[in-house]
């Protein structure tokens, strides 16, 4: 009773309100938030939910795309893959977000600088009194040294020499990361430009067999037609007219089958470049020179090795995982040490009783968790097989990479001497074909037999189309085992057209024998005069 009067006077005495509902107040406040924590439960989506983010999502694909306005040449092709290929940009965006992480982890190198405001109220005293230890009594009335109401704030600065060092390797790891990334966006490009270079020879020799199957496949049908009618009215013996419809039969399934694979090869490359699989677009068609001469890089095969080793995104991922094992073992002797952190601040508190409601301070700590002692060898022995195995895997891509130029090189050999006996053949079909269907033996040949001969060379010049574009496919799969990138360092824009133009000017060069030297993504030395493409060129 005694207390509560003084409580009373004093609060009087102060003109502050006793408010004895505050303990009730977060009470209830606590148990609403534990409730609401309780009910948040993940709810699947709903059909229309999945509906709209498809509907949203198909509308997306092929938004902000440049029309196709016109027949594609292999460069447009390469460059709208390059801009709107959407595994391409997803790599893209991984490399953004590992660069954003890198910069992030330098910041951790920073002191800590807190800064803190804050307001404090009681609904009573922070009152006491004292006893003597002596005699026991008490010693002094009941008394508080601190307002009922009172702001505060601080302002510090915190440096743990410890998590300095730690935060320093491990910014270099998130360095060594992002660059992980740029190596890996590499890769993609190039098995990008390859997958293109394949799927246009493909699509572009369906776009021009097409026009030579489809009256062959018509011409079949027809005579299929008469074969049906003539047994019908067994104009012919049953087992001639059975064999003359089987002749017919596999002759149409053959050409059936012919346009469908061509038609595919379309498909494939519109979904490379980013376009809708039911757009009808065509493919530039060079009837002056509708095949190109296949270029062989013009080096040896030692050159082309240290060239790959130069430039393979594959080792230089593997180098960099080497940097960030090493790195990970620095950590794990680092945390050996204890921390020792040093701390400055100024801070404010407004209670009237205090005699300086503003003051400076500085101290310094050092603290250890003596468990990790405990733990630190394993750590270290853990950090130090990872850094071993990223040894082994360096050198494993090593010798993966000199074999895969090797077995390149002999694929791109081979396919170009397929194609040269392909040509050879096509050309003495072609002749025979002119020579039969303009000879009086035409008239003697039944419709089939007619028919098998257009067949024929339909085939023959079908082989020598595909035996083109596996050669076109194995100069690709040479680039990318040698590292090449279809792109210079630098361009005026990002337009479809001017994309094209840099990537003919990159394939000229190469053809003309001037080679890359290092990468796009790598530090471009300084003008020495010398002539170089995009990141520097090389002449065999």
């Amino acid at each position: 009773m005694n207390s509560l009067k003084q409580e009373l006077v004093m609060a009087k005495y102060l003109s502050i309100p006793v408010n004895r509902s505050v303990p009730s107040l977060l009470a209830v406040a606590i148990g609403a938030v534990l409730l609401n924590g309780c009910s948040l439960a993940p709810a699947p989506l709903t059909q229309q939910e999945r509906q709209s983010q498809i509907g949203s999502d198909q509308v997306k694909l092929f938004q902000q795309q440049e029309p196709v306005t016109g027949p594609l040449s292999l460069y447009q092709a390469m460059s709208r893959a390059l801009k709107y290929n959407l595994d391409h940009r997803v790599k893209m965006m991984e490399r953004a977000v590992a660069e954003g992480q890198a910069t992030l982890a330098r910041f951790d190198l920073l002191p800590d600088v807190v800064a803190s405001a804050g307001y404090r109220s009681r609904d009573n005293f922070n009152a006491s009194n004292s006893r003597s230890i002596s005699t026991g009594r008490q010693s002094l009335e009941t008394s508080t040294s601190q307002d009922r109401s009172r702001f505060m704030g601080d302002l510090s600065l915190r440096w743990n020499i410890l998590d300095f060092g730690v935060s320093y390797f491990r910014a270099q790891q998130e360095g060594n990361k992002a660059l992980v990334t740029a190596e890996s966006r590499r890769k993609v490009s190039h098995n990008l430009m390859k997958d293109v270079r394949s799927a246009y020879w493909r699509a572009l020799s369906a776009q021009r067999m097409t026009a030579r199957i489809q009256p062959v496949l018509a011409e079949a049908q027809h005579a299929l037609a008469l074969a049906e009618q003539a047994e019908a009215e067994k104009l012919r013996s049953p087992l001639d007219a059975l064999r003359y419809r089987k002749s017919l039969l596999e002759i149409v399934r053959r050409l059936e089958g012919l346009l469908e694979q061509q038609q595919m090869a379309k498909s494939e490359l519109a979904g490379l470049i980013n376009l809708p699989p039911n757009l009808d677009f065509k493919l530039a068609d060079d009837s002056v020179n509708p095949w190109p001469q296949v270029v062989k890089p013009q080096l040896d095969i030692d050159k082309m090795g240290d060239l790959a080793l130069q430039l393979r995104p594959e080792l230089r991922q593997e180098m960099y995982q080497t940097r960030i094992g090493s790195a990970e073992v620095k950590k794990a002797m680092l945390r050996l040490l204890p921390g020792v952190e040093v701390q400055l601040g100024g801070n404010y508190d407004s209670n009237s009783y205090l005699l300086n409601q503003s003051w400076g301070e500085i101290g310094t700590q050092i603290s250890k968790n003596l468990f990790e002692l405990l733990s630190a060898p394993q750590a270290i022995a853990t950090a130090e097989t990872q850094e071993s195995l990223a040894h082994s895997r360096r050198l494993a891509a090593h010798m993966a990479i000199l074999t895969q130029v090797h077995l390149a090189q002999q694929q791109l050999a081979l396919a170009d001497k397929q194609y040269q006996r392909s040509s050879e053949l096509d050309d003495v079909n072609q002749k025979i074909h002119h020579h039969v269907l303009n000879s009086e033996l035409t008239e003697a040949m039944s419709s089939v037999e007619r028919i098998r001969v257009s067949v024929d060379s339909v085939l023959s010049e079908l082989q020598r189309r595909q035996a083109y574009a596996e050669s076109q496919d194995a100069l690709g799969k040479l680039y990318v085992s040698l590292g090449f990138d279809p792109l210079p360092a630098t361009m005026a824009d990002d337009s479809v057209d001017t994309l094209a133009n840099a990537i003919e000017a990159i394939d000229q060069e190469w053809n003309q024998g001037h080679y890359p030297v290092q990468a796009t993504d790598d530090p471009q030395p300084e003008n020495t005069g010398e002539t170089a493409t995009g990141a520097g060129a090389g002449k065999s």
